[in-house]
């Protein structure tokens, strides 16, 4: 069976590609299509089409989402690679890869100075293209409440209410935010609007990190202005209001077991100190509001990941896979940080 490829901006082909990914990722509202594709605050996407040669019925897309980052001060446009999107009686490797190689052909065409890509089905096709693996993300869980996890263990209703108290007691004096100080120098704000100092609060402490750029419009595009999912943001500011670290969440996503979790979508944060004491806000609001777990997808430092040992959240397994490609238009580009997963910052807000 043959495909041809043919290279498209979101907007040309709008009708037939927003019911090719209604049909596979059942994204059916048109406002979504138009805030992920056309209202990018960093610039236009590039999109490839997949078409079956016989009938030329559109079967396959896949794109790159326009993003900035910045490393040591410099500033430089990086591409996002999009899911690789097929019809299901078209996935074999043949459409995949014709679509991934038409994306990385063009890279030299473009002023991208690498392509980074996340991926769960799709890491032989990103390989057999030559990107380089640089890691896995990590999924996080930190257990609020008992309850949900005895009830398949303990069947009468008594004795489970009764083990689920001293449980819960227990994880509450043990966990560490239960023990720490919170400084009345610091205020947190639990209705916080996004302004300019989340750009300063980025411009200051991201300079040896591999991180989209924490923009006022990037942060209102995603976490405002997206059409389908209500998130709140809980700020940690002194007392000259200067905001010290930020935390976007979710509340009343599903766990794996069916709890009622809070899902970190994203973060940042002035200084470790900072990043503890937002925590500590965070998770105790959670507990006042009965959440049963608290949710976390993340790729990048290790003093994160000590950070969330240390407060109780514990690793899930995770096959979201982070790959990297160098665009050979900048040859002087230092790729062999991109390689350093202890370097990038990744959160939900990159995972669309």
């Amino acid at each position: 069976m043959g495909y041809s490829i043919t290279q498209a901006k979101p907007s040309d082909d709008q009708k037939e590609l927003i019911s090719l990914i209604n049909r596979n990722f059942q994204k059916n509202d048109p406002q979504w299509f138009n805030w992920s594709q056309r209202q990018n605050p960093f610039g236009e996407n590039l999109c490839w089409l997949a078409r079956e040669e016989s009938v030329g019925k559109l079967i396959g897309s896949t794109g790159l989402l326009r993003r900035r980052m910045n490393y040591g001060g410099q500033s430089f446009v990086v591409g996002q690679a999009e899911a690789i999107n097929i019809d299901e009686a078209h996935r074999s490797a043949q459409a995949a890869l014709k679509l991934q190689r038409a994306l990385i052909s063009h890279l030299p065409e473009t002023d991208f100075h690498f392509v980074y890509g996340m991926t769960e089905t799709a890491a032989a096709v990103f390989k057999r293209c030559r990107y380089k693996q640089i890691g896995t993300f990590q999924h996080w869980v930190k257990p609020l409440r008992s309850e949900y996890k005895l009830k398949n263990k303990i069947s009468n209703r008594f004795v489970r209410k009764g083990a689920t108290v001293l449980i819960d007691l227990a994880l509450n004096l043990y966990s560490l935010e239960s023990r720490t100080f919170k400084s009345h120098r610091l205020k947190v704000n639990n209705d916080a609007p996004i302004d300019e100092r989340f750009h300063r609060l980025f411009e200051k402490h991201a300079h040896n990190l591999i991180m989209v750029e924490r923009t006022r419009e990037f942060l209102e595009w995603r976490f405002c202005h997206e059409p389908s999912t209500r998130f709140q943001i809980m700020t940690l500011e002194n007392r000259e209001q200067e905001l010290l670290g930020y935390l976007v969440y979710v509340i009343g996503e599903t766990g794996r077991n069916g709890d009622h979790a809070a899902g970190i979508q994203d973060f940042f944060y002035r200084d470790q100190k900072s990043f503890q004491q937002l925590l500590v806000a965070f998770i105790q609001h959670c507990r006042q509001i009965r959440m049963e777990t608290i949710v976390m997808n993340y790729f990048g430092r290790k003093e994160i990941a000590n950070m969330l040992s240390r407060f109780g959240f514990f690793q899930r397994k995770s096959s979201t896979q982070v790959f990297v490609h160098d665009n050979p238009q900048f040859k002087d580009f230092q790729m062999e940080v991109l390689h350093d997963s202890n370097c990038w910052h990744l959160t939900n807000a990159e995972l669309l």
